[in-house]
């Protein structure tokens, strides 16, 4: 090798690096339909830390989509807020955008700004994005909804997490596929809800939950303080389970 060749080819590939497209995380896709309209019949993110790609289709204003995500304490919350590079997307008016907002398992909201334009490449599905918005936070424990309502018809993509790992998704109001006997998850639990109260105790039942009401109808129950792996505390409301939560 001549001297100095050794300089230029690395010149040469710093160079390369710098100039690729900006890329991100790989997402699971997951389609919000039609029937995801509040956060109770939206599908639920067992674990709010995997990276997931949730597609909102709306055809006109004032609709909504919905989901769940479950987080522990101190993970992370990670919010994205994306439109596909290609017309017409691409040309959406800002302000015609729908409206993201987030619901903390304390009630707290935040409605997910759009104040960027970033462009990147999505390696996953092969796809040029656009970020609009971006929002991350130390996560409380618990289930975070998401609701996505539209202004006008639009298509996007919000991505949630960050670990690259195949994640679980739940239906709602559907009795979860479980190892009988074992842990339940937050998102587990909260499959529940929605579900009539002899639907729930039913699904418990064939998962082999302990199942015990909590509340119903506004009225408290006296419970024992002990922490149970294989057992969930059920809120009722007009026969529905309104809140579901292991232990």
């Amino acid at each position: 090798m001549k001297p100095g060749t050794k300089s230029v080819i690395t010149v040469l590939v710093i160079a390369a690096v710098l100039i690729q497209p900006q890329t991100v995380h790989a997402h699971q896709p997951v389609d919000l339909g039609i029937k995801n309209i509040t956060a109770d019949q939206g599908p639920i993110l067992v674990d709010g830390t995997v990276s997931f790609a949730l597609r909102a289709n709306f055809t006109k204003a004032n609709q909504t989509r919905s989901f769940r995500l479950a987080l522990k304490a101190s993970e992370l919350l990670n919010f994205e807020y994306l439109i596909i590079d290609k017309a017409p997307e691409n040309k959406y008016a800002m302000s015609k955008l729908p409206i993201a907002t987030i619901t903390y398992p304390s009630g707290k909201q935040v409605v997910v700004k759009l104040n960027e334009r970033t462009t990147f490449f999505e390696p996953y599905s092969r796809t040029s994005y656009f970020f609009l918005g971006r929002f991350t936070d130390t996560a409380e424990d618990g289930i975070y909804q998401v609701s996505i309502k539209s202004k006008a018809a639009a298509k996007i993509t919000v991505a949630t997490g960050q670990k690259e790992i195949r994640g679980v998704v739940l239906a709602a109001a559907t009795c979860p596929i479980s190892e009988a006997g074992g842990d339940i998850s937050v998102g587990e639990a909260a499959t529940l809800v929605g579900m009539s109260k002899s639907a729930a105790a039913e699904c418990a039942a064939k998962l082999n939950w302990q199942f015990r009401i909590g509340a119903e109808d506004d009225q408290q129950f006296a419970l024992t303080k002990d922490y149970r792996l294989d057992r969930v505390t059920v809120t009722i409301k007009n026969n529905f389970i309104t809140q579901s939560l292991p232990g």
